[in-house]
């Protein structure tokens, strides 16, 4: 639920719960037990709106990370052509330092968890394309998609770093 939507909900809460209390403090026939009663009754549209989001969560999937085991050897799957974009701010100026990079290469829809192996001599530069191997967590899924010449996005969490394209794997 979005913030104002659960300010929103307490508000009315709170106005339910003061209508309920005046309710009970009122003498029977008045115009404050009818207030009361009025503001208990404004509290129902926000129950079935708490109710949905209650569902809405039980059936949503229950997402662990996964990612490359600490110490795996690392197994070339795909070569990829990649340019990083130029960043606004200078935390990003530089976001893939030479070792182990792990991403999400994505094409369309579809996000497949990868670890770039960056060569210590050639750190990529943003705006300069740069030919790297590539590790996938499940290859089985990602090279079903990812065929030569095929365009994707590097995220890093969300933050989009770069684009490029696969290219054929030299053996």
């Amino acid at each position: 639920m979005s913030a104002r939507r659960q300010i929103i909900a307490v508000v009315m809460l709170v106005l339910a719960l003061i209508g309920g209390l005046v309710r009970w403090f009122s003498p029977q026939p008045s115009l404050a037990r009818d207030l009361g009663s009025l503001l208990m009754v404004l509290w129902l549209p926000i129950v079935g709106n708490i109710i949905g989001w209650l569902m809405q969560r039980a059936k949503a999937p229950k997402h662990t990370l996964q990612g490359f085991a600490a110490g795996t050897v690392f197994e070339p799957h795909a070569r990829i052509e990649l340019t990083l974009l130029a960043a606004d701010t200078p935390r990003l100026s530089r976001p893939i330092r030479a070792g182990y990079f792990d991403g999400a290469l994505v094409v369309g829809s579809e996000g497949f968890t990868t670890r770039l192996a960056v060569p210590f001599d050639e750190e990529p530069v943003p705006e300069v394309p740069c030919t790297l191997e590539v590790q996938f967590l499940r290859p089985e899924l990602a090279l079903a998609q990812l065929k030569m010449g095929t365009k994707f996005a590097l995220l890093s969490g969300r933050t989009l770093l770069g684009m490029g394209c696969v290219l054929p794997l030299e053996r």
